[in-house]
């Protein structure tokens, strides 16, 4: 049988993405877009998390090497109650 080629490591990402959705927790998929066939090149994705998650959602992001682009926006007024977390990864 022969070996699946990896590319520009896009086989390692398609794992990764695979895998962050099991990782995050108490989030709602907003927007998920992986680019690339087969395996994805880039990620992006927007999950939405209540704040008692936020800081253990956030950590599980910022640990990842692929890590590339990452934005916050905190909702609710006048106590946070919900916040979007926009990444992207690249591999």
């Amino acid at each position: 049988m022969a070996k699946q080629p990896s590319g520009r490591g896009s086989v390692k990402l398609s794992a990764a993405a695979s895998t962050i959705k099991k990782r995050l927790k108490g989030v709602k998929v907003i927007d998920w877009h992986e680019v690339g066939t087969p395996h994805p090149e880039v990620v992006i994705g927007t999950v939405q998390t209540g704040v008692a998650n936020f800081k253990a959602n956030l950590g599980t992001l910022s640990k990842l090497k692929e890590l590339r682009d990452l934005h916050i926006l905190i909702n609710g007024t006048p106590r946070p109650d919900l916040a979007q977390i926009k990444f992207t990864l690249r591999g």
